[in-house]
């Protein structure tokens, strides 16, 4: 509850809140400071204030601003009502007005203020300077009769103040706080001077005196519009002067740009046609992008390669990557990483750098970063410049996304032969939006060899809905995904796709029988049930000849082409990369013959691998991680778990896109490597390893266990952690040589554990 005589300041999670919060303090305010998600509706009238703040705030009132507009609406005639910033933008939204683009980009920047010398600028002089945070204001054409404008800026007219025309609640844009904003401490101090929460109430105000002149909203004369650029004509602007600095950056020139991919640096690309008619109607394209200048801040923490990985394993097939650096806050560092984060999955989506494409310089360096596409916005390009464009990203292998919103924009990128358009539903000029852009303009496509999508201020199935029924096949959704607690389920939502089945977890571990040393052991552990025989190269006293080796494969291979060849197993279409390659074994025949290898040179395993005709490699050393990428079958990588390795420290370890399997084992005491030491892994650790599962997914992460187990102890190891697999050798031996009991002792009671 609050106190009588007590200034309650909402935050809306800002960091200038604090000072704003400092200056009322100074200047005898008793205030109380209250997160706009710690008040509900029902608190409201409990509370005994003198007044009420809504501080600034990140973001779009309609999706931040939390308590704030129901507290304005609840105080107001009540106490008096200060907005400041977005404070100014929940009032206006509160009372029903619109929130849009200011007309320009203001972060830190001044501007002189003109005002009506009432309310709380009553006594202030005109033309005084104001700090300026935000991209977005009161359109005023929507402003509702409560409220009148009482500040404008000098110089470009934008709305730096609204006030209520009966009640005492008044709203300023700029930042009276701000070290840079003049006459701040007199404005707070009239508005700590209101009592009541009528403007009646408070005569020397001067609010409701008639026989003061109106206050003319007359920004120097000048209409707006042929005072300031359009938002997109200001990022055009800039952009311009970042490709200026970015071509003149040792390093990064054109000419550096076209050495790297001439020496195939660019990461190998996907088609974008292809990969969108591969997914059912409708193709998603999940977009990754921290702020906009219609919305400022979405999303300032979110990590790019987390949120693309999340989307990938959601089904997207395409991620579009904001990589403008100032309004979205974007990078090319953040398209590299998100491309890098779905690399290692076998159907990846299509990478899409989403930004302002003036210069063939840009789409080089999408190539080299990683993209698969880029965008071309008809808009902003001269019909030469787009021609050229185009030629240039097809040249480097890329079908570009063409951008249209109007009539005679589609138009044109039909002449030019575009293979995927986008109608965004957003005017970049105003960047209001009109979902029925795409359908006034989709009937263009029909009868055309286009993929038609649809972008900009998709929010919900309906929007996904309707737009399918007009002949769209793909549709782009930025914000609403940044915003979505749960970006997967939303994906799914969006898509009417099928949650996946639980974390899978097999019936059975499989289990790998090592250190063969002759081929009737071989084909005992076949007969058994085993999945995997293992044979050791490495210096070790079970290291078998490559004659032998030869044997025990002839015996193998005979054993599984007896077998019937199993019938497909459907697997799920995008599972990270370990778990991708556990299911992929299942349907083989089997058992696999291993190969076991021990900081051995590349070209011994390489000859080794195709004298005996191995089907996988287990890398049981120190070896380089690329060394599995040369590797021509699937390569099994050793961790050697040391006593103080925790489940992160491992996890590490276990790196997608190179090995496709992971053996855990621990090392003896005052050793590096494992193996044939039989030393139990802590299976406690171990457990932790699986269930902290792969990077990015819900997947467990499929491990061979190995290290110590034996015929009595395997049963209870299975129980406990249950491994993918699991890995024995000298538990099946009796005096040195493997024991055809033990060995099917083993495998029985892992089969029955389950």
């Amino acid at each position: 509850m609050s106190s009588s005589g007590e200034t309650l300041m909402i935050d809306n999670y800002d960091s200038f809140t604090f000072n704003l919060y400092q200056s009322l303090c100074n200047l005898g305010a008793n205030v109380r400071v209250v997160r706009n998600s710690e008040l509900t509706a029902r608190d409201l009238p409990g509370l005994n204030i003198q007044n009420l703040i809504i501080s600034p705030g990140p973001g779009h009132p309609k999706t931040d601003g939390g308590i704030s507009q129901a507290a304005i609406k609840y105080f107001a005639g009540r106490v008096p009502v200060l907005g400041v910033c977005m404070g100014l933008e929940c009032l206006v939204d509160a009372l029903g007005g619109e929130i849009s683009y200011a007309g320009e980009i203001m972060h830190g920047k001044t501007s002189k203020i003109r005002h009506d010398d009432r309310g709380c600028f009553k006594g202030l002089p005109q033309g005084f300077q104001s700090t300026r945070y935000h991209s977005l204001s009161a359109h005023i054409k929507s402003l509702p009769d409560e409220l009148a404008v009482c500040a404008f800026t000098e110089e470009s007219g934008v709305v730096m103040g609204v006030r209520h025309r009966e009640y005492t609640v008044e709203a300023v844009q700029y930042h009276p706080e701000s070290i840079l904003s003049e006459c701040g401490e007199e404005y707070l101090k009239n508005f700590l001077s209101l009592r009541g929460g009528t403007w009646d109430e408070n005569p020397s105000c001067g609010v409701l005196d008639t026989q003061l002149p109106p206050f003319k909203y007359e920004p120097s004369g000048v209409p707006m519009a042929n005072k300031l650029p359009s938002i997109l004509e200001t990022i055009q602007k800039q952009r311009l002067e970042d490709i200026d600095v970015a071509r003149k950056t040792p390093g990064a020139t054109p000419e550096d740009l076209q050495a790297s991919l001439d020496l195939h640096l660019d990461p190998p690309l996907i088609p974008l046609v292809t990969r969108l008619k591969q997914a059912n109607a409708p193709a998603l394209m999940a977009e990754i992008k921290r702020a906009s200048p219609s919305k400022g801040a979405i999303a300032l923490g979110i990590n790019a390669p987390s949120q693309a990985l999340k989307y990938a394993l959601a089904g997207a097939s395409v991620i579009s990557v904001l990589t403008e650096p100032k309004w979205f806050k974007g990078s090319l560092l953040d398209m590299r990483l998100a491309r890098q984060a779905v690399d290692s999955l076998p159907n990846r989506p299509a990478i899409l750098r989403k930004d302002f494409i003036l210069d063939e310089y840009q789409i080089m360096e999408a190539r080299v970063y990683g993209a698969d596409t880029v965008l071309l916005i008809v808009a902003m390009l001269p019909i030469v410049r787009l021609v050229a464009l185009m030629k240039c990203a097809r040249s480097l292998g890329m079908e570009p996304l063409v951008e249209v919103n109007s009539a005679e924009e589609m138009a044109a990128a039909l002449e030019l032969g575009a293979k995927v358009i986008g109608v965004n539903n957003r005017n970049l000029h105003t960047f209001e939006v009109d979902m029925n852009t795409t359908t006034r303009l989709a009937d263009m496509c029909t009868g055309k060899d286009v993929i038609l999508c649809a972008l900009s201020g998709i929010n919900s199935r309906k929007d996904v809905t309707e737009y399918l029924e007009q002949g769209v096949e793909a549709v782009l959704v930025g914000e609403a995904l940044m915003r979505a607690a749960d970006p997967k389920a939303f994906i799914r939502e969006l898509t009417q796709t099928s949650p996946p089945p639980p974390p899978n977890k097999l019936n059975k571990s499989l289990i790998k029988i090592c250190g063969i040393r002759t081929a009737e052991d071989a084909l005992v552990a076949a007969e058994a049930g085993a999945d995997f025989v293992g044979l050791i190269f490495a210096d070790s006293r079970r290291r078998v000849g490559i004659d032998t080796a030869v044997e025990v494969s002839t015996v193998v291979q005979t054993f599984r082409d007896e077998k019937p060849i199993p019938p497909p197993q459907p697997v799920e279409p995008q599972l990270p990369w370990f778990s991708h390659h556990a299911q992929s074994l299942l349907p083989l025949r089997k058992p696999l013959l291993v190969g076991v290898f021990q900081d051995q040179p590349l070209e011994e395993i390489l000859a080794v691998v195709s004298a005996v005709h191995l089907d996988m490699v287990q890398l049981h050393g120190s070896e380089p991680a690329h060394f599995s990428s040369f590797i021509p079958v699937p390569t099994i990588r050793v961790i050697h778990a040391q006593v103080d390795d925790t489940a992160d420290s491992i996890s590490k370890m276990a790196r997608p896109g190179m090995h496709q399997f992971v053996l855990l084992e621990a090392v003896k005491p005052g050793e590096k490597v494992s193996g044939g030491s039989g030393v139990t892994v802590n299976l406690d650790l171990a457990k932790e390893v699986i269930e902290k599962g792969e990077a990015g997914g819900n997947s467990p992460l499929p491990i061979i266990l190995a290290g110590g187990l034996t015929p009595d102890t395997v049963g209870k190891v299975v129980k406990s952690v249950q491994p993918w697999a699991v890995d024995v050798s000298g538990g099946v031996e009796t005096d040195g040589k493997k024991d055809p009991a033990k060995i099917r002792k083993f495998i029985d009671v892992v089969r029955a554990v389950q």
